[in-house]
């Protein structure tokens, strides 16, 4: 209860700040582009709105912050933040999300609209910017000011907008606001940053259509049925990636499916993989590359040879021992006949039981020639080994866990990995709860503007 009263308080000044806001922008506003005008803008955002596209288990993504700057540009803050808030309220309804998710998601829209244009007027930029004009020219100086400061517009509606929903996901999923943040935004903070290019190029049809058609907002659709095309291939890419994980699990179940004892083990291992490579601070790319690794470290295991080891209730005798040794290596070989999981992720694979001090299989590396997502695999498959029941002793407790790491911290384990683990407050969650549904752990990386809340049980008392 107490979680959801600070939630709701960070939603209400939230909300607070974004009236505050709109209430100082109204005595600085632009003269009133005209019902046209704001109608055609609200109608294309509301239209990219209803186009996001589902990134994660919690979040949505859409391209309407191309609209949101346009407007910012063309009629100033309090316009624009007006079309942003009133395209994510009928989204939201349109959606049928709750009044608290709701009220948050169009207050963080309007801030994110209201706090960037306030910084860009600071510093000297003009509304509207110098290189719409009839005339300019980029020898101008002040047009290559303007372009500049452009920059900052953009930069701080993404730093703004994922400051808040970083920290109200954060909040009520009771997780560190840089593992939130780095999930949601580090991996397509670029791709924000260059489609909203995009913006200036609606800002620029529109005056163009002004002044050649007497009708702005005709202009709008040379720009925006190619970004409703682009948003619909990437939707339809997004499909076609999330039916190849599903693929993939679908495969690691049918493996499981030869061992009761290790039933979800390989999803688990996963997701642990993909916490700890967040936290050491890897690249997007290699996160999803360690995600993927560790969720087929096991596929060798599908061959027949394996089935009366998977199924023994004893411990295996050497000979056993020596043949189980071999499933990395022909993991690591079905892995390789996908040509995009060759190199980093059938490596990793490879060489996930390979040990700090040289001592592991199949080929005795040592310390950094092990490859980091091996390192990682290793440390994550011990974790569910030992909280997870097995044939010959029951689960372990967190607090064993954490100490047979650290005894066997710089020998059997990267100590850098093992630190990360003790260190981080997500990780020692699953490691606490390694049976909850993976959308409860799973966090959005999203290019979108919007959040749906990743803790759905701190709001059922709403829905």
């Amino acid at each position: 209860m107490q979680l959801t009263k600070r939630v709701t308080l960070v939603v209400l000044l939230t909300a607070a700040a974004a009236v505050a806001g709109t209430a100082g922008s109204w005595h600085l506003r632009a003269p009133f582009p005209g019902w046209w005008p704001l109608a055609a803008f609200l109608l294309v955002a509301c239209a990219l709105e209803g186009l996001g596209t589902q990134l994660r288990i919690s979040a949505r993504g859409s391209t309407s912050f191309i609209m949101h700057m346009a407007c910012a540009l063309l009629f100033g803050a309090f316009w624009a933040a007006a079309i942003a808030g009133g395209s994510t309220l009928l989204g939201e309804f349109a959606s049928g999300k709750g009044p608290l998710k709701t009220c948050f998601n169009v207050a963080q829209r309007m801030l994110s609209v209201l706090l960037p244009v306030l910084a860009y007027t600071a510093l000297g930029g003009t509304l509207p910017p110098a290189y719409l004009g009839a005339h300019a020219a980029l020898a101008s100086l002040t047009v290559q000011r303007d372009l500049g400061l452009f920059f900052v517009l953009a930069s701080g509606y993404f730093v703004v907008n994922s400051v808040l929903v970083s920290s109200i996901v954060a909040l009520s999923s009771e997780r560190a606001f840089r593992e939130v943040w780095n999930l949601n935004t580090r991996g397509v903070l670029a791709y924000d940053l260059g489609a909203s290019l995009v913006a200036l190029l609606v800002a620029w049809l529109y005056v163009r259509s002004e002044q050649w058609l007497g009708f702005g907002s005709l202009g709008l659709l040379g720009v925006v049925i190619p970004v409703i095309a682009i948003r619909h291939v990437y939707g339809l890419y997004h499909q076609l990636q999330d039916s190849g994980q599903e693929l993939l699990q679908v495969m690691v179940k049918a493996i499981e499916a030869r061992d009761p004892y290790t039933s979800g083990h390989s999803v688990r291992v996963s997701l642990l993989s993909r916490n700890i490579a967040v936290e050491l601070g890897l690249p997007a790319t290699a996160v999803e590359q360690v995600e993927t690794a560790a969720l087929l470290h096991d596929v060798g295991k599908i061959h027949e040879e394996f089935a009366p080891l998977l199924r023994k209730e004893s411990r295996l005798t050497e000979a056993e021992t020596a043949l189980m040794q071999t499933h990395s290596a022909k993991s690591a070989e079905l892995v390789g006949i996908i040509s995009k999981f060759r190199g980093f992720i059938q490596d990793s694979v490879r060489a996930h039981h390979e040990r700090w001090d040289g001592r592991g299989y199949p080929h005795g590396l040592a310390g950094a020639a092990i490859p980091i997502g091996a390192r990682i695999i290793l440390v994550s498959d011990t974790i569910d080994a030992m909280i997870t029941d097995r044939p010959y002793r029951k689960r372990l407790s967190p607090e064993v866990v954490l100490m047979e790491l650290e005894k066997y911290k710089g020998t059997q384990f990267d100590p850098a990995v093992v630190d990360v683990v003790i260190s981080s407050v997500a990780v020692r969650r699953l490691i606490a709860e390694p049976h909850l549904p993976a959308s409860d752990h799973s966090l959005p990386r999203s290019m979108g503007k919007r959040i749906s809340w990743p803790a759905a049980r701190i709001w059922r008392a709403r829905a």
